[in-house]
């Protein structure tokens, strides 16, 4: 199991601006819908208004290689570009954590 964290340095007040980009585009609803994809979360820090994060946690490497590999994934690439401070990359990989320990919510 690996997590993914990409995260996302944004222009000033563009929070919440990414969070329309993402619900508009579909992009989390189209990659659970990657076979090993099991969750997906856009997330800023309450402490800081110009962060955000996608989280995603996989089956496996070749779980989320699929994402990577995935038609539909650049497909919000133009918007996303707009509302990033500095540089973006819409083909880059996020990070990829390894899951040392977990557990899970049965219900």
């Amino acid at each position: 199991m690996i997590v993914s964290v990409l995260r996302f340095d944004l222009k000033d007040g563009a929070v919440t601006a990414l969070g329309e980009t993402f619900a508009r585009h579909q992009i989390l609803e189209t990659a659970i819908q990657v076979e090993g994809c099991q969750t997906l979360v856009l997330a800023s820090p309450q402490d800081e208004a110009d962060t955000a994060y996608v989280l995603g946690l996989w089956r496996d490497e070749a779980a989320y290689k699929r994402w990577m590999d995935h038609p539909s994934r650049s497909v919000a690439s133009d918007d996303l570009t707009q509302l990033v401070a500095g540089d973006f990359d819409a083909t880059a990989p996020a990070q990829q954590w390894q899951v040392l320990h977990a557990v899970h919510d049965a219900g």
